[in-house]
């Protein structure tokens, strides 16, 4: 792949750095992220890189094989002996230079600043400053590289839900654990949502069903940040805007095979699957059979 190739692979926020690294052997790019970014390089050589600034936060999770990073940003050395689960987080606007004697395997992660500004917002913090740094113990990191690679492996339904939500968890911890802001005690979470703000969302999610929704998209109809909306929406609910979508999109499908008045590969359309093949696959893991057998069942 061509560098012009792997730079338009990704979003136009990240083209600067992707036009210079090696091809990603696993990445996000056309799964629709927006906020969120994710590629993994195994065997990246970096040794003399420069990279240019870019308008988003970075987050490299190590994956594999201990080494050690001499870096240089914000005008100051970062260096440390970085092992598997270890983290790199480098804020948004700065050039930066690389020296690495051993390939690394790292996740690449790219968070949009909106994002982080957004929950900010919700929380009640005018000011604050990430901390940067290199080989950081923060388990969260690891967790967050293990859900990444599971969805860039295998995308599931409404990847980009996941990956609205996923960004805005994100936000938070870098808040909490990884910024200048120290007190967190007085800054409300605000979780609550009304009886018509749920229905206006659950009315948005059903005419909607067969689209690829959004947080954002969502939450709107009941005019609420995603943020507080994602957290308001699981406390009423009991399930993420994610898990909700999904359940509701397998029992609409269910409603279509019963009626027996559409074939599969319209059923699946209907209800947002991007593919029949991916359709079986989802209907069959949730309700243990397939699609066509579940149809010719109810129609017997």
């Amino acid at each position: 792949m061509r560098a012009t190739d792997r730079a338009q692979a990704g979003g136009e926020a990240t083209a600067p750095w992707l036009g210079r690294l090696p091809t990603p052997s696993r990445t996000s790019a056309g799964l629709g992220w927006r906020h969120l970014e994710a590629h993994r390089f195994d065997g990246l050589k970096c040794w003399e890189l420069t990279l240019p600034p870019l308008d988003r936060h970075f987050i490299a999770v190590h994956l594999l094989r201990p080494c050690h990073v001499d870096s240089r940003f914000a005008g100051r050395p970062h260096r440390g002996h970085s092992v598997p689960g270890n983290a790199m987080l480098m804020a948004a606007g700065q050039e930066s230079v690389w020296h690495c004697a051993d390939p690394l395997d790292e996740l690449h992660v790219f968070l949009d600043p909106a994002v982080v500004r957004e929950v900010a917002d919700e929380i009640d913090l005018p000011r604050f400053h990430l901390i940067d740094g290199v080989a950081l113990v923060d388990p969260a990191f690891s967790d967050l590289a293990r859900q990444l690679l599971a969805e860039i492996e295998s995308p599931g339904l409404g990847t980009r839900l996941f990956a609205d939500t996923v960004a805005r968890s994100l936000a938070l911890h870098l808040l909490r654990h990884h910024s200048t802001v120290r007190d967190f005690g007085a800054a409300p979470e605000r979780l609550e949502m009304t009886a018509r703000q749920l229905r206006a969302a659950i009315d948005y999610i059903e005419t909607h069903l067969g689209d690829e929704l959004s947080l954002e998209a969502i939450a709107a109809a009941p005019a609420m940040s995603p943020f507080r909306f994602a957290r308001a929406f699981k406390k009423a609910t009991g399930q993420s805007p994610r898990q909700y979508v999904i359940a509701r999109r397998i029992e609409r499908a269910k409603e279509l095979l019963r009626s027996g008045s559409a074939d599969l590969a319209s059923v699946a359309n209907m209800v947002g699957f991007a593919t029949q093949s991916h359709f079986t696959t989802v209907f069959r893991r949730r309700c243990g059979t397939t699609p066509k057998r579940y149809r010719d069942r109810c129609l017997a």
